[in-house]
């Protein structure tokens, strides 16, 4: 009786040439494919700043604009710092302007020969070392100033307040661990992404226009990017596409909705 061997590297051929056989990949032409909604930019919103959580201006789930205030930090501290800077410069303002007379005047009494010149750069010295000294009282106000800003934490952007993850009181210190207070993600435009074969992926450019259809709604999108390395796993393994489009007014969509990416004709 005669045996029939088979290759190991033709069997793997076959199997593999078996499998795309039973899973033809989706054609976008023609029919588009499946796609996934999800947030435009996703933000983590952090404290910038050491303090106690005063307020929490908005809610999980709000709509808000960017700019919006969404959390405000305990600021009597940095008040207080702050006043403190300013009586600083005060007092070294009044330093430099009596520093200033005295420099002027040593060198007009050098200018009569009545001191030597080593009494003439004492005074200026002197003058110099008030000055540098105002000067740094006065980047320590600025930055008193930057850390008062900095306590009331704005939306980096407009969209959807996904998750609140503070409370009023709460303190946070971002230098021992950075705390996520909220999670923010952009509405306008929206995602939606898709993973498709390479033979589709090499069909596809940035900047392509297709439609994006979510249930009964068809919306104008534009390709954002097509990935160059695969991703997943078989038999989903493939080529990610994102798509950027704008829902329509009055109708939220939510990240994880299905989808359809449709090239336009």
């Amino acid at each position: 009786m005669s045996r029939v061997f088979t290759s190991p590297s033709l069997l793997t051929t076959a199997s593999l040439l078996a499998l795309l056989a039973v899973t033809p990949a989706p054609v976008l032409a023609e029919d588009g494919f499946a796609a996934q909604l999800d947030w435009g930019e996703r933000y983590r919103i952090t404290a910038p700043v050491a303090g106690r959580i005063e307020s929490i201006e908005a809610r999980a789930g709000d709509q808000v604009e960017a700019d919006a205030v969404l959390f405000r930090l305990d600021t009597r501290r940095t008040d207080a710092d702050l006043r403190a800077a300013r009586a600083t410069l005060e007092r070294l303002q009044m330093e430099l302007d009596e520093a200033e007379r005295e420099r002027d005047k040593a060198e007009d009494l050098y200018d009569q020969t009545l001191i030597a010149a080593r009494e003439l750069e004492l005074a200026r010295i002197d003058y110099a070392t008030v000055a540098a000294r105002l000067a740094e009282a006065r980047a320590q106000r600025d930055r008193i100033r930057a850390d008062l800003d900095d306590a009331t934490i704005r939306a980096p952007a407009s969209g959807r307040l996904v998750r609140v993850e503070a409370n009023p009181g709460q303190y946070v210190n971002p230098a021992l661990l950075p705390p996520v207070l909220a999670i923010l993600g952009t509405t306008d435009p929206m995602r939606a992404t898709a993973t498709v074969p390479a033979d589709t992926a090499t069909t596809l450019e940035p900047g392509t226009e297709v439609t994006v259809v979510v249930g009964d709604q068809r919306l104008p999108g534009t390709i954002a990017r097509v990935g160059w390395e695969p991703t997943g796993e078989e038999p989903e393994r493939g080529y990610r596409v994102e798509v950027e489009f704008s829902p329509a007014d009055g109708v939220p969509l939510r990240p994880g909705q299905t989808a359809r990416i449709e090239r336009d004709s």
